[in-house]
């Protein structure tokens, strides 16, 4: 009779942990499959930087999948955005509390600055960003400050700089010398970098778009990017069309796109995502991101011929979605592998719970 092999001690063997295998690139979006690179992304064999252009744009379009469905329901929006807030000690009730504990609100000067795009003339920038000629008057600012690119004259330069180069006149008012700029500069590592996550910057950028004023910006900005009705071509062949005429938009890209959206919709609950305004918010959000992140990008022109718009109406988009990003763009590698280990996989996990049907057609077409 032969004797079976057993071990009570097998299961106390650590297994390797997962790792990807020689495997060719995907040569097309329809050779992605979301399910193993979901299945990738939560076991870390896939990071921003193990990432195929195909696997960029198949996480792009699923984070815009499923943002339009949460769009269209906003008791799940809520809750999946107090999810979110929840995984960074915020609570939802206590950012209303404190952006409606602000009593006053700062007027707008009447002789300010502002970018308009409607015949109404209604201001599209922070109010609190803006310093009238004649605030700037009292508080002593001087006139290289009011006019950053007025040409010294020869007479202003010859305090600052002697033809021996010893003698200079610090006191003068347009010459900041180098002594005391490294007297004001300090060298030592920021506690709270831009680069890494921060609750306390989160909390603070949540709160700005609880502001009124802001929340009546944005509601004024996205009517730029609405259309009057629904493109014939889908997201996804919109995308295709984007990857196949503009060969500069990278990887991160994709994904610092992917993340700029899910936060304004998602986390920060700034605007909705619908099949009316999200091709005019791709098309922006890929061209202020190419601009801020790559060093050769296509021209303006050429890209506006890519995605179908005029090439005023372009410069709009980047403007308008400029200012629904407060302009901060800057996103580091850190911040996109967090994007997509943790906030992509709970927005795929939540949408599949509550729209099974939808998830399943959508990861058949992403295979098919």
């Amino acid at each position: 009779m032969a004797s079976t092999y057993s071990s009570k001690y097998v299961t106390d063997i650590p297994l390797k942990r997962p790792r990807e295998t020689f495997v060719d690139d995907p040569h097309s979006l329809d050779e992605v499959s979301l399910n193993e690179l979901e299945f990738d992304l939560a076991n870390d064999i896939k990071d921003i930087n193990r990432l195929q252009i195909f696997h960029a744009i198949a996480i792009f379009h699923a984070t815009l999948q499923d943002l339009i469905k949460l769009s269209a329901h906003a008791d799940l929006l809520c809750k999946f955005r107090q999810e979110q807030l929840d995984s960074y000690n915020i609570d939802v009730t206590d950012l209303s509390f404190s952006a409606t504990s602000n009593v006053e609100e700062p007027s707008l000067p009447s002789d300010a600055l502002a970018v308009d795009f409607s015949d109404a003339g209604v201001a599209l920038a922070d109010p609190d960003s803006y310093v009238s000629l004649s605030e700037a008057a009292k508080i002593g600012l001087d006139a290289s400050a009011l006019s950053p690119l007025r040409q010294s004259s020869d007479a202003d330069m010859s305090d600052a700089v002697t033809p021996n180069g010893d003698e200079v006149d610090v006191a003068h008012e347009e010459f900041i010398s180098t002594e005391s700029l490294i007297q004001s500069t300090s060298l030592d590592q920021v506690a709270d970098p831009i680069t890494c996550h921060s609750n306390e910057r989160v909390k603070s950028e949540a709160l700005f778009y609880l502001r009124p004023n802001i929340q009546q910006q944005s509601e004024h900005l996205l009517k730029v990017f609405s259309l009057a009705k629904e493109p014939s071509v889908s997201i996804k062949d919109f995308l295709l069309r984007i990857n196949k005429y503009s060969p500069s938009v990278s990887i991160s890209v994709y994904i610092h796109c992917a993340y700029m959206l899910f936060k304004l919709c998602a986390l920060y609950g700034a605007i909705p995502l619908t099949p009316l305004n999200v091709y005019r918010l791709i098309a922006a959000s890929i061209r202020c991101s190419t601009k801020k992140l790559e060093d050769i990008y296509q021209k303006q022109r050429s890209f506006a011929q890519v995605v179908g718009v005029d090439l005023k109406d372009l410069c709009k988009f980047e403007i308008s979605f400029l200012y629904l990003c407060n302009f901060k763009l800057i996103v580091s590698e850190y911040i996109l592998n967090h994007f997509l280990t943790k906030n992509f996989l709970a927005l795929r996990s939540f949408c599949k719970k509550h729209f099974p049907e939808s998830s399943a057609e959508h990861n058949e077409n992403a295979t098919n």
